[in-house]
């Protein structure tokens, strides 16, 4: 049996392998083309795409592990079918419920394996990422700044500077419009300026030297100027960052212990804490998932016809789409209140546990194995 399950276990993690490199890249280069505007700027450099794909890679791995399992599940099972090696191992008294052992072992060890990732290195990943990007935006807004011309990508802000000197060197002859608040603009005259980021990553933070500032009052006639030697000016990037920044979600962040006390606060202020509990559990159910799709895939690896491989990978893909479907589903469901928190998590799960028993004793009964 120990020979039975090394090679069992090589027939699922030579595929898995492949699979995982095949569904990461494949995440990677969508989520890629989602942010060009963002990860294509002037400001983007070779450092900043490798810091992106290190935060990035643990969501991905996440992401990826369920589906590229079912995957190997059918084509490491499933090529043993094609090869009669099933049909030789029934003959040596070789059930399916012994060929579940190995990939429900996989599937197991997948499961703590996510559980860890998204209660440990998937919240800091993301929090990196969101960071990253808010930084590699503002940088490329900085170096966007063009001379002799206006900029006005900023919300309700036009920057203008007569000459900017290369690789960040400062602005000479600055003008920065504020029409933030339509009832009293504001517009700032500087002789020289520079630009950076704030150390919290929500602001450009301009810095400007020997200028003026004039604010009028549109409701009357009335109108400032204030005179400055120095002057440090935060222009938030809250709109373009939300427009531009398509990697936040600000959930996914939290580890579960920050889960459970933001939810913990959510009904001390008497407000609706099942977001944050519903996260918490869809992350577990999606952590469980490996465990469902050993019981489901092997079924259908050893009971398909030789013939159906094409027809196996899109019964695959489709069941993947359901769960995926009826995830989210039952987590809407959940944060309305309209089922637990805990049974939306998990009936994903368990529905498909038991679609995959049903199977699994389809074919122990039918007593061949295809």
């Amino acid at each position: 049996m120990k020979l039975l399950a090394r090679y069992l276990l090589k027939e699922l993690l030579v595929p898995l392998g492949v699979w995982v490199a095949f569904m990461f890249l494949l995440l990677f280069v969508m989520q890629f083309l989602r942010g060009t505007d963002v990860l294509l700027g002037s400001a983007v450099t070779l450092v900043d795409l490798g810091r992106l794909i290190a935060y990035l890679a643990p969501h991905f791995l996440v992401m990826a592990l369920p589906i590229a399992f079912l995957l190997a599940i059918l084509l490491g099972l499933g090529r043993l079918g094609e090869d009669r090696e099933l049909t030789s191992l029934q003959a040596l008294g070789i059930s399916p419920l012994q060929l579940l052992a190995a990939p429900l072992a996989v599937g197991i060890a997948l499961s703590a394996f996510m559980v860890l990732l998204t209660s440990t290195v998937e919240p800091w990943g993301l929090t990196g990422v969101k960071d990253l990007v808010g930084e590699v935006i503002q940088k490329n807004v900085a170096g966007d700044v063009k001379s002799g011309v206006f900029y006005e990508d900023l919300s309700d802000l036009t920057l203008y500077a007569q000459k900017v000197a290369p690789k960040g060197g400062g602005w000479t002859n600055v003008l920065l419009h504020d029409d933030r608040d339509p009832s009293s603009p504001l517009l700032v005259l500087a002789h020289k300026g520079s630009v950076g980021t704030s150390e919290r990553g929500e602001a450009l933070r301009i810095e400007l030297k020997e200028g003026e500032v004039h604010r009028a009052n549109r409701s009357s006639v009335d109108a400032s100027v204030v005179a400055f030697d120095k002057a440090e000016i935060n222009v938030g990037l809250g709109g373009s960052l939300s427009r531009r920044n398509r990697f936040r979600s600000p959930k996914e962040e939290l580890t579960p212990v920050e889960l459970l006390d933001a939810a913990k606060d959510a009904e001390e202020r008497r407000e609706d804490a099942r977001p944050f509990l519903m996260a918490l559990h869809s992350r577990l159910g999606n952590a469980v998932a490996p465990i469902a799709f050993a019981l489901l895939g092997t079924p259908l690896a050893i009971g398909r016809r030789q013939a159906g491989r094409a027809w196996g990978y899109l019964l695959t893909l489709g069941g993947y789409v359901l769960y995926y479907l009826l995830s989210r589903a039952f987590e809407q469901m959940g944060q309305k209140g309209q089922m637990p928190v805990l049974v939306a998590g998990q009936l994903a799960n368990v529905l498909f546990m038991a679609v995959g028993a049903f199977a699994l004793y389809r074919v122990t009964r039918s007593g061949t194995v295809r």
